[in-house]
This record gives structure tokens, C-alpha cells and sequence, in this order.
């Protein structure tokens, strides 16, 4: 006889309790209340072929989670679940479930008892609330834990985050985890909780390690996780990285780096970290003796690149004495020229410190002769490496220092290039097979003695020898590194 305009239930009103919103509300998730919220609204204004496929069109959720929802509900007296198929369910007042008991609901002894060993978790350090017991129970239902599982995971958390931890915060995303690693047995979730005590316990190690006083937060627990089980890092291994993150406020952030590009190197030659870490700690040990011969300032990897440039030619020995020879020939600070030196004495054969001791003494010693001949001669230069080979010859042709002086005593009047000169007074000397001063002096006398302009000789032994400074008996002259530029191309 009389019935509602179908557009005037949306200018109605839906009666919701207060008890309801100061007693379930606030511990209940959102999705949960919209729920509760939209059956009351569908008990007054559904028909009662009203399906939950209807029900999650109009309030755009899928129906496991309204399912999951009306049994959260259930479970606290508000709902009840009457049949399957098709499936039907009766809302009751607040008000009513707390003051008069209701006959078609049995007491749920798994629940109870499962409570009960909740509490015993606790004991008199917590008072819990009965909405964090059913929050635990709802993984039991929803997530297909064993109870014996959620009560390890309630423990755990005990252990891990202390007494007061949050069950919606620190232990539901637990318990999600533990469902999708698929728990489903106490050893499942012995295995899983031992999984995640040695992260926290990693964690916190490391936190103790760049010395912070505090428990893990969610995301260092992630990146440690990930170290772990994604990158395959040992706890060691990821101990012994911490010893990169000195200087300034060590952070996870940085050692995530830190642990990336060791990953990055591992995967090219599989050396383990702790062999790797203890390499480059003394390769930058070696790398700062060398900046500190070669008077130079870098940058920590730049020096570390360059020593290893360094080190790919020549061994560390050889690096240091390149680097001197550098400083001593004006060279400081330029590393391409400690780079060619290098190249150079390796393109000579030269690869070890004893190679190039002897190699630098020789050259020092034969600088030293010629710039006796080069005063003696009058000639205004320094040794070249030109001069050394032609030195070099003289010596094979049995030639000593005296008559070498002589020679350059005659170049003397010589215009021009005056060692030109000598060299071909020698070659000379050579072809008329004269290797001694008094055969010079033989040969000159029979000779007609030319005019020279002093008018008058003086012998060799006449010259007092220069002392030469440190500085010109050390240094590997300039044309050297010259020399080994020209030959690195």
C-alpha cells in the first residue's frame, strides 16, 4: 500500500551510534568502517537480494575485502554471519551486543584460548587492549597464520622493538610479510623470525659501528635486508664496508654506495670484500706517499685513478723515484710528465727500482763529465741525452777523462757548436788510432803548431775541476723528460 520514492533515500538519514564511534572507531581500519558504514546504510535502503558484488560496485572495493572486513566485524559482535550461500549477514546496535547477550553466538574457544596465551605473552609489563587482541587474532583469519606463528611474531617483537611496540604499526607489516613468504607451519615462521632477528640484529651492529645509540628504522631494516638477501653480502662483508664510511656523519645512505660499487667490482673478479677493502686501503696508502713525492694535492679518488694508472706501468718503487726525478727537474706537480717518465723507462726496459737506480747514476755520472768538458770546452749548455750517447761512444773507443779534456780544451777555438767541434777531433783520433795524450802531443809536434788565440796552450792537468752543487749531480736534466714525452707519443 505504501512505499519510498527511490530518490528520496538519498535525503534520508542512516543512524549510526555514539557508541560506535567511541568504541570501535579509532582501533578499526578505514576500509573496515566503510564497510560497516555502507551494510548499515544497505539494511535500510538494499532489498534483501542486495549481493556483495553490488555492494563492492557501489563502494568500489573487491568482495575478499569486504568479506574480510564483515568478518573483522563479526568478530566483534556487530556482525554475524548467517549463511553461505547465498551469503547473508545481520548488523547488530553497539549498545546491544554490550548490554544484552545474544543467543545465536557461540563462544569462540580458539579465540579465547588464543587470548589467553596473548596475555600470558605480556604478562603485568603491558596492560593490552582488547582491540590489539583481535588485531592479532584477524592475521590468524585473514592471513592464514597458525596462532602458534602470531604469538612467535608477538615475541619477536617483544625481543626486537621492546614491550610497548605498536601492534598496527611494527607488528601487522610483520605478519603481511610473513603471509606473503607463504608461512604456514611454527617452522615456517621459526625460520622466517630468525630471518628477520639476524637483519635487526645486523642492523643495529652497524648502527653500533658508526656509533649512533638507537634501534633501526624501518628503512635502514630495508637496506640491510637488501644487503643481505638481494646483493648477497655477508654480515662481514657489510661490517667491514664501515670502514669506508669515516669522516664526516656516517649514514646507511652512504654505505649503500659504498656497498653498490663494491658489488659492481665483485661481479668482475669475485674478490671477497674484506680482501678488497684491505687492497684499496693500501693502495691509497701508497698513493699518498706518491702525492707526497710528486708535491701534489687530489682529491681522494682522483689520486686513487691516477695512482692506479701509475701502477698498471710501473711497480711502486719505480712510481716514487719517477716522482722525484719529477720534483728535481722542475717538473712538480705535472702528471703527465710522472706518466711518461714512467712509459719511458719501461720502453727501455726498465721495470725494476734496481733497473733504475743504476740507470740514474749513470746518468748523473756522465752529466758530471760532460759538464766538465762543457766548462772546459766553453760550451754554454746542459747535458742532453744526445750528449750522453755521444759520451757513451767516446768511452767504447777507450777514450779516459784526460784526453777527453784535451779534446775539449782544442774545441775551445771553435766557432759555433763547440762539443760538434770536439766530437770531430775525437772521431778524428779514433781513425788514426790515438788513445793517449802523449801520442797527441807526438802528432803535434810534428805538425806545424798553429796560432791559437791565447797564443799559448794549456794542458789538461792545468784546469782545476769545478765542485758541483747536489742539486746538478741528482738531477736528471730537463731533455729527459723531454725525451719521454717524444717517446709516450
Amino acid at each position: 500500500m505504501f512505499e519510498l520514492d527511490p530518490e528520496a533515500r538519498t535525503f534520508g538519514v542512516t543512524a549510526v551510534e555514539n557508541r560506535f564511534l567511541t568504541d570501535y572507531l579509532a582501533a578499526a581500519k578505514g576500509d573496515y568502517v566503510k564497510v560497516y558504514l555502507w551494510g548499515l546504510y544497505a539494511c535500510g535502503q538494499k532489498g534483501p537480494d542486495y549481493t556483495l558484488a553490488e555492494m563492492a560496485d557501489d563502494i568500489e572495493m573487491d568482495v575478499p575485502e569486504i568479506e574480510a572486513a564483515l568478518r573483522y566485524w563479526e568478530r566483534r559482535s556487530l556482525v554475524s554471519h548467517l549463511s553461505d550461500n547465498p551469503p547473508q549477514y545481520r548488523f547488530f546496535s553497539p549498545s546491544q551486543r554490550q548490554q544484552t547477550p545474544v543467543r545465536d553466538l557461540e563462544v569462540d574457544v580458539e579465540y579465547v584460548s588464543f587470548a589467553e596465551s596473548v596475555y600470558a605473552a605480556f604478562g603485568d609489563r603491558r596492560k593490552l587492549k582488547n582491540s590489539e587482541i583481535l588485531l592479532a587474532w584477524e592475521w590468524v583469519k585473514d592471513y592464514s597464520l597458525p596462532p602458534e606463528a602470531v604469538l612467535m611474531l608477538l615475541h619477536h617483537c617483544i625481543a626486537v622493538e621492546r614491550i610497548n611496540f605498536s601492534f598496527r604499526k611494527k607488528a601487522e607489516p610483520l605478519a603481511i610479510r610473513m603471509h606473503e613468504a607463504g608461512v604456514q607451519s611454527v617452522d615456517d615462521a621459526e625460520g622466517f623470525l630468525q630471518h628477520n632477528m639476524a637483519v635487526h640484529d645486523g642492523t643495529q651492529r652497524v648502527l653500533s659501528r658508526m656509533g649512533k645509540r638507537r634501534l633501526p628504522s624501518d628503512d635502514e631494516l630495508a637496506l640491510y635486508e637488501k644487503w643481505l638477501d638481494q646483493w648477497k653480502f655477508t654480515a662481514q662483508d657489510i661490517l667491514d664496508a664501515c670502514a669506508e664510511t669515516t669522516g664526516g656523519d656516517p649514514s646507511f645512505k652512504y654505505l649503500d654506495g659504498i656497498l653498490a660499487r663494491l658489488r659492481r667490482e665483485a661481479e668482475d673478479d669475485g674478490t671477497p670484500i674484506r680482501q678488497r677493502l684491505t687492497r684499496e686501503e693500501q693502495e691509497k696508502a701508497c698513493a699518498r706517499e706518491m702525492m707526497q713525492h710528486l708535491s701534489i694535492s687530489l682529491d681522494t679518488p682522483a689520486l686513487l685513478r691516477l695512482y692506479r694508472q701509475c701502477l698498471e706501468i710501473q711497480p711502486h718503487g719505480v712510481i716514487l723515484l719517477a716522482a722525484d726525478e719529477c720534483v728535481r727537474t722542475r717538473e712538480k706537480g705535472r702528471v703527465e710528465s710522472l706518466l711518461s717518465l714512467l712509459q719511458a723507462w719501461q720502453s727501455r726496459g726498465m721495470t725494476t727500482e734496481a733497473d733504475v737506480k743504476r740507470y740514474l747514476s749513470q746518468v748523473r755520472e756522465e752529466n758530471l763529465a760532460l759538464r766538465e768538458l762543457f766548462e772546459r770546452s766553453g760550451h754554454e749548455a746542459r747535458p742532453t741525452a744526445a750528449d750522453r750517447a755521444q759520451y757513451e761512444t767516446w768511452k767504447s773507443w777507450g777514450y779516459h777523462r784526460e784526453l777527453l779534456l784535451l779534446a775539449a780544451e782544442q774545441s775551445r777555438v771553435a766557432q759555433g757548436n763547440k762539443m760538434a767541434y770536439m766530437s770531430r777531433v775525437l772521431e778524428m783520433w779514433h781513425e788514426e788510432g790515438i788513445t793517449d795524450i802523449s801520442q797527441v802531443r807526438a802528432k803535434k809536434r810534428n805538425e806545424k803548431k798553429p796560432a791559437g788565440p791565447g797564443g799559448k796552450t794549456v794542458t789538461a792537468q792545468q784546469y782545476t775541476q769545478r765542485d758541483y752543487t747536489e742539486e746538478e749531480l741528482m738531477a736528471v736534466s730537463d731533455d729527459l723528460i723531454e725525451e719521454a714525452k717524444q717517446l709516450r707519443g
